[in-house]
């Protein structure tokens, strides 16, 4: 489990359960394609230009010179976002090793067995003498042991978590003109997986562990329990016999996991609004439909026998089916040198509901009802506003994606984008079509993203994204996230 082979067996597990025999797409925080780079707008760029905001395709039409904008494309992505916590599971495994396990017949979590895992906790040493018990020496041990535990559990509360996904988008654009307007329709799949803990605080009292623990060394040996609770929250085994004392953690902190597919059906019409002399407005409306299928698991420390093991088991999980729909709004002002736009997403935030996860093991009431409450996702209502600039030939672009307000997905992750970009379209066959961006989540885990991005031959999209901010992992320095993307794109 040491060995660096190892390191990421985790993480590949979690990557796995994004794999159920079809193709996903990139989730709301990796855009497909180019949009990796130049952010959520308007950009121009055929089928992922059309396909962002609602009223895209119509300024696309009107742009081209009333001619059709149809295409498809084609592109795979990948993506990987760790917190900042050197060999997590390892981290999961230590945790657990320190946590009693639930009562026997409460059941763990996929694969986990709590009868499987030894009940003594960790040893904190010959500290009790039966003929010379230094209480002090058992309550400074005990205190250490509590603050170590406190330090991890802080450690996973903060930077805890891993998050994979998988990617591959095929929208379909058909613009048709009818009824005064443009319609587009696309299809898409998605995807995400996280790992992330759920911690309470230890309850440690060091004047009833002493009182405790004199009581204890005071009774007679043979009336010595065997296991001696000192607070809510922790338990002692004695083993007098061999002059040792085991300590264990008995709280319900946890290991979540959550995994989500979709797949999303939309359907869009737009239209010119106004026609002025300094530029046009544009309006757009588009109708999705989301098949989801969600994944949840929540195991306390304690019943976890092996991380590793844990997330094979989830990878071959079923998923739970939900559906719903979202309506989208969009408008866009296009003058000769510059664009500004406006869209509102979900506007009437359909919820979808995850499994019920198996809170028998669990003691604590407020452990039940946040599990019990996180089972329901909103599909938040979210403002999204977007700015660009043109030189006259279009060539060269700047553009300016923020989102108004941050919504949570289906990991519960917060997000709130702000993108910068801009970039050298050359529309040629052999000069490749360049561009750079930056991304930051204003909400959440804050993480800013640098992003790389070319289109060669006309078609080809290539594009990157890495966090600034950097993780050890065995010993080695590496961005904290990274993205990536390789799609084809033709239009007609």
């Amino acid at each position: 489990m040491h060995n660096k082979s190892n390191k990421f067996k985790g993480l590949a597990g979690l990557a796995g359960t994004l794999v159920s025999g079809v193709v996903l797409a990139g989730p709301v925080y990796q855009p497909p394609g180019a949009n990796l780079t130049l952010g959520d707008v308007t950009h121009g760029k055929r089928i992922l230009s059309a396909s962002s905001n609602p009223a895209a395709a119509a300024a696309d039409r009107a742009r081209a010179s009333g001619k059709p904008v149809r295409g498809t494309m084609i592109s795979g992505a990948a993506g990987l976002e760790y917190g900042n916590v050197d060999n997590l599971f390892e981290l999961y495994n230590e945790l657990s090793q320190a946590y009693a396990p639930s009562d026997p017949g409460t059941g763990g979590g996929p694969g986990q067995d709590p009868d499987d895992k030894p009940d003594d906790g960790i040893n904190i040493g010959d500290i009790l003498d039966e003929l010379n018990p230094q209480i002090q020496e058992a309550l400074d041990a005990i205190a250490t042991e509590v603050a170590r535990q406190t330090v991890l559990l802080l450690l996973i509360k903060e930077e805890g978590y891993a998050k994979a996904w998988l990617a591959a988008d095929i929208p379909f654009v058909f613009d048709k003109q009818w009824l005064g307007g443009t319609w587009t329709m696309g299809v898409n799949w998605s995807g995400s997986s996280k790992a992330y803990g759920l911690t309470q605080p230890i309850d440690y009292d060091p004047d009833a562990a002493r009182l405790a623990l004199e009581d204890w060394v005071n009774t007679q040996i043979t009336d010595r329990p065997v296991q001696l609770p000192i607070s809510d929250d922790i338990v002692l085994t004695p083993r007098p016999g061999l002059n040792e004392v085991f300590f264990a953690v008995t709280n319900d902190s946890s290991l979540i996991s959550k995994s989500t597919q979709t797949t999303e059906f939309s359907f869009s019409y737009s239209r010119e609004a106004m026609s002025a002399g300094s530029g046009n407005l544009f309006f757009g409306a588009r109708a999705n439909i989301y098949l989801k299928q969600l994944s949840r698991f929540s195991v306390r420390f304690g019943d976890i026998t092996d991380s590793e093991e844990l997330f094979d088991a989830i990878r071959d999980a079923d998923f739970r089916s939900d559906e719903g729909a979202g309506i989208d709004l969009g408008l866009l002002w296009v003058a000769d040198n510059y664009q500004l736009g406006a869209q509102v997403t979900n506007i009437n935030e359909p919820d979808f509901r995850f499994p019920d996860v198996n809170t028998e093991p669990y003691n604590s009431e407020e452990a039940v009802r946040f599990l019990e409450s996180d089972a329901l996702y909103t599909l938040d209502r979210q403002l999204k506003l977007e700015a660009s600039l043109f030189t006259d030939d279009r060539r060269w672009s700047a553009h300016l994606g923020y989102d108004w307000d941050p919504v949570t997905e289906p990991m519960g992750d917060r997000f709130q984008w702000l993108t910068l970009s801009g970039g050298f379209n050359t529309d040629s066959w052999w000069i490749p079509s360049v561009r750079i961006g930056y991304r930051k989540n204003l909400a959440g885990t804050e993480l800013g993203y640098a992003s790389i991005g070319a289109t060669l031959f006309k078609y080809v999209n290539i594009d990157i994204a890495s966090a600034l901010d950097s993780v050890e992992i065995d010993g080695q320095t590496l961005p904290q996230g990274l993205m990536g993307s390789i799609g084809f794109e033709i239009s007609w």
